[in-house]
């Protein structure tokens, strides 16, 4: 029998810090998460992956430890210090025994708010993503999702990774990071997160004593919820990779903020469509019927803002053509024909299912409790997830899977040899052929 679902507690510093906790009464860790509420989309045009750069700067030195003290005081611990940018928030994150908690939340206090910012680091930071974007950039589903994303968004936030772009290494100094701490690092546009085998009242002692003095140099950026307006045109684009074999296939027209009311329906939708693996119509239908593929799966990207919705596969080559026509028209006809009771069934069954999955270690759970912060989605969400799932009827996925399925709006990026797919493509219609950049 698994464990109920936990209450969370919360608690507002006078700076205006969001606490939110849960007592994890099932192993003796504690996980602890600063979340700024701003990320990679306040990055600075042309300088892709600020935020996820600051988050990293962070844990490389504070005014009192160099980065290698930093480190190993950490590890004598036994504990992890990790951080990352994400689209709409920042986070950074240290997990460690229940019993060190009043170190822990020291230590992480003192990396969110006293950062030292060593110029010695920028290099060696600058250097390891410039290693890591070689690496990545030579693998085509990576390169292609990439470059998707660049041609669908143009250049709205949202169209640049995260962690950054190739042009962008050398573009990024210090003092983009210091701007981006200085400005999107407020308490008053923060939550503290703390998930371990701790009593509330503990936990609020220490956060007051420790972060109660913190305070931000400026007012955070306005958070970003508004939808892009020039977005690429409805087509098909072809990049040619002419030394690929195969050709990688993404497809998608711009989705929903987390917010909408329409998300648990449309997530339902979507994994009947193509997120329910080897269950979803589009894996049944170009994988198994036609064997064209071996993956493809359907995402709406839910975040503050609206997020792209994308579908992403590959291909022999000259099968390229016949894979977008056929993704086309199984979204054409889940959207004119609805769902199945058997199929939204099976859907309902995955969601709750794996509902509590999410919930069993102190890092799945913090996970959650980030977003519905992040999201505004209330403290009982996760009491009230299962029955929010199995609220939703046919006519509810019908109607969403009809109001924000839109296959004649899609924008296909086709990254493959030309010489192999270009004439069939052209088939389908006008074809735009794109650069590299």
């Amino acid at each position: 029998m698994r464990a109920p679902i936990p209450d969370i507690y919360q608690f507002r510093l006078p700076n205006g810090l969001n606490l939110m906790g849960v007592e994890y009464q099932r192993v003796p860790w504690v996980s602890l998460t600063l979340m700024a509420k701003r990320g990679a989309e306040t990055d600075p045009l042309g300088k892709a992956g600020v935020a996820d750069w600051t988050a990293e700067f962070l844990t490389l030195g504070t005014t009192r430890r160099s980065q290698l003290q930093l480190a190993q005081d950490v590890e004598s611990l036994g504990a992890h210090l990790h951080a990352r940018g994400d689209w709409d928030a920042t986070c950074i994150s240290l997990d460690g025994l229940a019993e060190d908690l009043p170190e822990l939340l020291a230590i992480l206090a003192e990396v969110v708010q006293t950062p030292a910012f060593p110029e010695e680091e920028l290099f060696l930071l600058r250097e390891r993503r410039r290693a890591e974007l070689a690496q990545i950039m030579d693998e085509p589903p990576e390169l292609a999702s990439r470059r998707y994303y660049r041609l669908f968004f143009r250049d709205a936030p949202y169209g640049w990774a995260v962690r950054g772009e190739p042009e962008s290494v050398d573009a990024i100094d210090l003092s983009d990071l210091r701007a981006f701490y200085c400005r999107e690092f407020s308490p008053a546009a923060a939550s503290l997160v703390v998930v371990g085998m701790i009593p509330a009242t503990q936990v609020e002692t220490e956060v007051q004593r420790l972060w109660s003095a913190w305070q931000a140099d400026s007012t955070a950026s306005p958070p970003y919820t508004l939808a892009p307006t020039n977005l690429c045109p409805p087509g098909n684009y072809l990049l040619d990779r002419p030394e690929w074999s195969q050709s990688e296939i993404r497809l998608g027209h711009l989705g929903l903020p987390r917010s909408h009311p329409d998300y648990f329906p449309l997530r339902l939708a979507n994994y009947i469509l193509g997120e329910g693996g080897f269950s979803s119509r589009l894996m049944t239908r170009i994988r198994s019927e036609l064997g064209l593929t071996y993956g493809i799966k359907s995402l709406f990207h839910f975040r503050r803002a609206p997020g792209p919705f994308t579908v992403s596969t590959f291909t022999p080559a000259r099968h390229t053509a016949q894979v977008v026509q056929e993704i086309r028209a199984v979204i054409q006809d889940l959207r004119e024909g609805g769902v199945s009771p058997q199929e939204l069934a099976e859907a309902k069954s995955y969601f709750t299912g794996h509902f509590p999955l999410s919930l069993e270690t102190p890092r799945a759970l913090s996970r959650r409790l980030l977003s519905m912060d992040l999201h505004n989605l209330g403290l009982d969400y996760l009491k009230l997830y299962t029955e929010r799932i199995n609220a939703v009827g046919l006519a509810d996925v019908t109607r969403a899977a009809q109001a924000h399925l839109h296959p004649e709006a899609l924008v296909a990026l086709i990254a493959g040899p030309a010489a192999l797919c270009q004439d069939a493509l052209a088939d389908l219609g006008p074809l735009t052929i794109i650069d590299e950049n």
